[in-house]
């Protein structure tokens, strides 16, 4: 107990100097805490991004740095929209890009397509070599058609040059007839049945065009109408890329800024297209709406600490002056600490910014120890001087003690490897030591200059019975009087709680710590429901475009990869290849000229189908095994259209035929013309690339970026685990939110096992250290061993799981749960030495009151719609609870069975208790 005494004389003597002036105490108080609130609210600054709180020198962490100074912002807002068709999508996002153009916000890209007419004249060079191969091979095929059809655009000249390749092809034996088994068609039969399907569809009734030159023209299949857009793979969703302004990238404020002006412009236009759905995710985003809903959940959380810590000390203490002197002391510390961290730290971030709450829990603890003391000994017949003096030297000890344990378990976090953990432990702890110092400086200087009624009043040498029975705490007594049931329940809930320590998982998904109806979450969701992919991407780089390619098509082939993105997007691979495979066959088509359309001629067209009739009947005559089915279909098609044209009028058959000659002209016409524009294409290359592409994937210094794309949902523990593990098997050093995510839960795992163990050493040496007796120093931990384990109990009745929001509180457990019965053991030594009651009244109400404002500061970030705020403060109050039924529970029923204090040591203790306090 000589430390003990050591650090009471001390704390006596801080406590005289502070009330020796206590107006300059009070003023010099309250100046520094309007200049830390002044110099907060001027320099401190707010962190959003995940990276910013990995340790700086990472590989991955480095690597995104040096991507962002040379690909400017990395991440872009993402734009999702949906709606009926593609069509009402397209409108939309082109009025959209309109209106962020007009609006007060620079954007500097904002993009949903890449025009593919920026390509006019090389789109032969996206087809495969193989598509190439059979473009040739069809237009060699099908020359002679092409060429009478280009000559006589009409049906009746399609449909005789078909029966023409028709011929060829029986006589070659090229074409199936159930011959031979190993034969196979020449003459895609496609292509006839379309146009024999619309001539007799076109003479019942009108119907959609469709194209019969999809077989011989499939290149242009890249041409429809969709073609450049940023689409999911199902085409139901609709992405527009947009930059963050300039000057701002990656600030809080910035991208708040830019995703409220996105915001309003889609509310604006909603009036418009009431059928369109549309909203904004992506890294900035997601961080951003995580921010703003922990700052709004946090300011409401401190205004419900600090109102409802100060009724439940006003309703304790019957009084009000004195309480709000604590809670006034309370705030004039919070301003202290506002001033050390932008100084020190310089910002906030999702974790440091709960810190008000966590310090309105735990720092009005020792303001309460102080004035309950206080009270006790003005009880008692103290003097105003000797009553503080009292306080300080004797329950001063003891607060300090718990203010370096629940600071020491904060500033254990700093031996972390995560900085967001280091920096709310060192912002957590420094503020709890200067709310300890607060409350032994600040406040008795307030209470001298308001209590000075005491101050001259002589001192009782003897205190009265009924004060003396006063100070105990008779229903605690009478429930120590039942040991073996106390203890027998305490063992029980125990055993309880370690059967269901497996029963309490871990969540890893950081989108279920988010406020339920976050917008951002719910497009993020809808965006992985519809693609199977997330918005968000692995990084890597090359230096030149065959580095770029190689490992472009490495990170493809991983199975977690869904798709890559880069330059490659439009730079084409084996360009010199496929110009070579385009040459031979662009001479046979370059020249041909396609004559004009003429109306329909009925007999010539009957006298082509009635041609065609004839060659199938007489193949059906020579197959022994009868047609192929698909030849036999063929057959019955022309039957019925020749059937068709005899009874159908006249005037309507010609208008029908005429409008379906049209636009079979008009579509080969166009096609055609494409092909010929595509014959003697230019290689694309790195200069070739639209500006908003290379603003993406090329940097300053030329390289080029790839965004890779994962299969897998990264948002869990496993595919994450399996995404970043196989994109490192192709490059050690990709990046990318998925790393950085990914990084940050494993480092967040061990921060929290590490701070668990090194709170636990440090707790447990701290109290050796004060009380230097093994078997109180268990004592002392008692509390904090069954608190934590009815804890991590309790939480499987409740459902909670750990998540990466509310595992680092167990370090935060193990503070506060020593702190009662650190407290109570010292007030149990301070009577076995100075005598009174096992536990004086003063101690059990400060210890019940200061749980009890702990679960109030705890508590009230439950009113958080962030499920992960939400989520530590349920645990956090579930702890308190645990600690303080542990520390006034059990705790005194085991100090009962200790053996007795003599006579001779009560009877000395009583003497001193007497004496004048020295």
């Amino acid at each position: 107990m000589i430390a003990i005494s050591r650090t009471g004389h001390f704390l006596r003597h801080l406590v005289r100097q502070s009330c020796r002036r206590p107006l300059l105490t009070v003023a010099l108080s309250l100046v520094f805490a309007v200049l830390g609130v002044w110099y907060s609210l001027h320099a401190l600054t707010f962190r959003t991004a995940t990276q910013d709180m990995l340790p700086r020198d990472a590989p991955y962490v480095l690597k995104w740095n040096e991507y962002k100074r040379e690909f400017g912002e990395i991440e872009d807002l993402v734009i999702v929209i949906e709606a009926r068709s593609f069509e009402a999508a397209a409108v939309y996002a082109d009025r959209l890009v309109r209106t962020l153009k007009d609006s007060p916000v620079t954007f500097p890209r904002a993009a949903y397509r890449v025009d593919p007419q920026q390509f006019e004249g090389r789109g032969l060079l996206y087809l495969s070599i193989d598509a190439l191969g059979q473009i040739r091979d069809t237009i060699l095929d099908y020359q002679e058609l092409l060429d009478s059809f280009a000559g006589d655009p009409s049906l009746a000249q399609l449909l005789e040059a078909v029966n023409a390749q028709l011929g060829s092809a029986f006589v070659s034996s090229m074409f199936d007839l159930g011959l031979e088994d190993d034969q196979r068609q020449a003459v895609d039969t496609r292509f006839l049945g379309i146009i024999l399907e619309q001539i007799e569809a076109r003479l019942q009734r009108p119907t959609p065009y469709r194209s019969p030159w999809g077989p011989l023209f499939s290149f242009d299949d890249q041409a429809s109408a969709d073609a450049g857009y940023f689409l999911s793979e199902d085409k139901s969703l609709l992405f527009v890329l947009v930059e963050t302004p300039p000057g701002e990238k990656g600030s809080f404020t910035g991208d708040r800024a830019a995703i409220d002006t996105i915001r309003a412009a889609m509310a604006s236009l909603q009036a418009d297209y009431p059928t369109v759905q549309a909203g904004v995710t992506g890294g900035p985003a997601l961080a951003n709406d995580e921010m703003m809903a922990a700052f709004r959940d946090a300011k409401i959380a401190n205004y419900l600490a600090f109102a409802l810590t100060l009724l439940g000390i006003w309703i304790a203490f019957r009084q009000v002056v004195k309480p709000g002197l604590v809670v006034i002391v309370l705030t004039v510390s919070l301003g202290w600490s506002m001033g050390l961290i932008t100084l020190t730290v310089g910002h906030l971030t999702l974790f440091s910014v709960m810190f008000i709450s966590i310090v309105v829990g735990i720092g009005i603890d020792y303001g309460l120890y102080f004035l309950f003391r206080y009270e006790e000994e003005i009880f008692l017949g103290r003097n105003l001087g000797e009553a503080l003096g009292l306080t300080a030297a004797r329950s001063g000890p003891g607060i300090v003690m718990s203010a370096l344990t629940a600071a020491g378990t904060f500033y254990v976090l700093l031996l972390t490897d995560f900085r967001g953990i280091q920096e709310l432990g060192f912002i957590s702890g420094s503020s709890i030591l200067l709310a300890c110092l607060a409350m032994l400086t600040t406040l008795p200087a307030l209470i001298m200059l308001l209590d000075r009624r005491h101050a001259d009043r002589p001192r009782e040498q003897t205190p009265r019975a009924h004060q003396l029975e006063r100070v105990r705490v008779p229903l605690l007594e009478k429930i120590s009087e039942y040991p073996r049931s106390i203890l027998a329940a305490a063992g029980v809930a125990t055993a309880a709680a370690i059967w269901a320590v497996p029963h309490v998982g871990f969540d890893y998904n950081l989108l279920n710590l988010q406020a339920p109806g976050t917008e951002s979450v719910a497009w993020e969701r809808r965006i992985r429901a519809s693609t199977g992919r997330s918005g968000a991407y692995g990084l890597a780089s090359a230096d030149t475009l065959e580095e770029l390619r190689r490992k472009q098509q490495a990170f493809e082939r991983l199975p977690s990869v869904s798709e890559v993105d880069s330059v490659l997007r439009v730079i084409p691979d084996g360009q010199a290849e496929k110009i070579e495979v385009i040459r031979t066959f662009a001479p046979l088509v370059a020249n041909v000229r396609i004559g004009r359309s003429r109306p329909a001629d009925f007999e010539r067209l009957t006298r082509a189908l009635l041609g065609l009739k004839r060659r199938f009947d007489l193949a059906a005559a020579e197959a022994p095994r009868g047609l192929p089915p698909e030849i036999e279909t063929i057959r019955k098609q022309i039957d019925a259209v020749l059937a068709r044209l005899g009874s159908t009028d006249r005037g309507l058959r010609q208008s029908s035929l005429n409008y379906l000659q049209a636009q079979l002209y008009r579509d080969f016409v166009n096609k055609f013309h494409t092909l010929q524009r595509n014959l003697n294409p230019r290689a694309i290359g790195l200069t070739d690339v639209p500006e908003d592409l290379r603003a993406r994937y090329v940097g300053k210094d030329g390289r080029l970026l790839l965004q890779i794309h994962p299969r897998v949902d990264i948002w869990e523990r496993a595919g994450a685990e399996r995404f970043v593990s196989e994109l490192r098997s192709v490059d050690p050093t990709v990046t990318g939110a998925p790393v950085i995510t990914y990084e940050a839960i494993t480092l967040m795992e061990r921060a929290y096992q590490q701070g668990t163990i090194f709170a636990f050493l440090l707790v447990a040496g701290l109290t050796f250290l004060v009380i230097r007796r093994i078997r109180e120093t268990a004592l002392a931990l008692l509390p904090l061993v069954l608190g934590l384990l009815w804890t991590v109990g309790l939480m499987h009745v409740f459902g909670l799981r750990f998540t990466l929001a509310n595992v680092w509180g167990l370090p935060l457990i193990i503070g506060a749960s020593a702190e009662f019965g650190l407290n109570v053991v010292m007030r149990y030594l301070e009577g076995r030495e100075h005598g009174g009651p096992l536990v004086a009244r003063s101690t059990v109400m400060a210890v019940a009151l200061s749980g009890i404002t702990t679960m109030v500061g705890f508590g009230s970030l439950m009113v958080a719609d962030h499920r992960g705020i939400f989520g530590l403060g349920l645990l956090l109050t579930i702890s308190a609870a645990c600690g303080l039924a542990a520390s006034l529970g059990v705790l005194p029923v085991v100090l009962r069975l200790l053996p007795a204090r003599s006579a001779g040591t009560h009877a000395a203790s009583e003497a001193v208790s007497r004496s004048p306090a020295t």
